[in-house]
């Protein structure tokens, strides 16, 4: 009977399915989990703009922390930064960007620079000098070309005057020469030969010096168009830069002292319970769970030991705190994916991400979803008798051996 209990006790274990599991603890959330927003800022909290539950939007101001600006000068202010360059007097610049802005030190000298440099701009197209500038050497140009026009006509008169007198001089001569004229008559012919072309030689020196005025007049006018287009677009570089600055600058504030929602979602509180509470840098202050809820993934965190063995697809039983396992039943999931080194820090081990269709259970429960339930992951490695695992206890004695 001893025997024949042994070896039925053999062929049990030989065909006894044992499952050989490694655990983690994991969390259950979706592929759009929830945002913690934290103080990046330490001191009080001076406004809570919505209440617990409250449907938010991506943008929306959830509440302010204790600084030296006023928080609806700076939002306004922000708003009109768009409108830079279209403003053409200095009344309607005080308008969209008043003076008296309470911005407190992290802002104030970014707008300051900001209105100066508009200030300059404005005052550089509305005094007009540089077109008055212009329009006096245009006129002085087109005078200038008047002048060139009239002596160049006075040049063709003494140009004509010249040949006749030169052809006169000429026919003195040969007349000269014949014995016809005398030499007083050929000197006064000479004379005034030589008077016209002094006349033509004055007349085209005068109307070369017109020339050469008139090209200096049409560069001293290109040089002031280019400096004047110059001193425009170093204005506009200035402001433009002043106020990408300025821009910078409140973001960076709002970033500092407002508590912003990064999605849409509802709003939900942590250790918050009013205005005027103190918060340390770093705390969360919020949470913004979305209302969509996209597929559920699980994050779980496996020790290094058999940690080998994970493979992609193997089955995951998930045992919920929310929900115990042993009245709600358990959650199936499957290996997703498997980060490739371990992390570090006090708990190592390796990073496994979780597939799960659904949340209905082992007992045909569903479960109703809650944002980052934690719980346990046992991962099935490998289906294997109950003899198998008791030999793998004496496997190393032969290899030892062998080796």
């Amino acid at each position: 009977m001893t025997f024949v209990f042994f070896v039925l006790l053999l062929i049990s274990a030989a065909n006894f399915p044992f499952n050989e599991v490694i655990q983690g603890k994991v969390i259950v959330t979706s592929q759009n989990p929830p945002v913690h927003i934290k103080a990046k800022s330490g001191g009080k909290i001076l406004a809570i703009n919505y209440q617990p539950g409250d449907l938010v939007f991506k943008g929306d101001i959830l509440g302010e922390l204790e600084n030296d600006s006023n928080t609806k000068d700076v939002v306004n202010l922000r708003a009109n930064l768009d409108t830079v360059f279209n403003i053409q007097t200095l009344k309607d610049l005080n308008e969209i960007y008043p003076p008296h802005l309470i911005l407190g030190n992290d802002l104030q000298l970014y707008y300051n620079a900001f209105l100066s440099n508009y200030h300059h701009l404005i005052l550089e197209a509305s005094l007009n000098d540089q077109s008055i500038h212009d329009h006096q050497m245009r006129q002085e140009l087109s005078n200038q070309l008047y002048s060139i026009d009239s002596k160049k006509e006075e040049l063709s008169i003494a140009k004509r005057n010249l040949e006749v007198s030169e052809t006169n001089y000429k026919r003195f001569q040969e007349l000269f020469n014949k014995g016809v004229v005398s030499q007083v008559d050929l000197e006064n012919i000479e004379k005034d030969f030589l008077m016209q072309q002094r006349q033509f030689h004055f007349l085209n020196q005068q109307y070369y010096q017109l020339t050469l005025e008139n090209k200096g007049i049409h560069s001293k006018l290109q040089l002031s168009n280019n400096t004047s287009l110059r001193t425009k677009r170093n204005l506009e570089v200035d402001l433009l830069l002043s106020q990408q600055n300025l821009i910078s600058a409140i973001q960076k504030w709002e970033d500092t002292y407002l508590l912003k929602s990064p999605i849409d979602g509802r709003l939900s509180y942590f250790e918050v319970w009013g205005e005027y509470q103190n918060v340390e840098v770093g705390e969360s202050v919020y949470s913004v769970v979305p209302d969509i809820q996209q597929d559920l993934i699980g994050k779980c965190i496996i020790p290094i030991r058999n940690a080998g063995k994970l493979k992609t697809g193997q089955k995951v039983n998930l045992k919920l705190d929310n929900y115990p396992y042993h009245e709600w039943g358990m959650v199936r999931a499957k290996v997703g994916s498997i980060s490739q080194i371990p992390k570090g820090g006090d708990n190592p081990g390796y990073i496994v991400y979780l597939t799960i269709n659904d949340l209905k259970t082992s007992y045909g429960k569903e479960l109703e979803f809650h944002q980052e339930l934690n719980g346990t992951a046992e991962i099935l490695l490998k289906e294997v008798t109950l003899i198998e695992r008791i030999f793998y206890q004496f496997r190393h004695l032969w290899s030892s051996r062998e080796f």
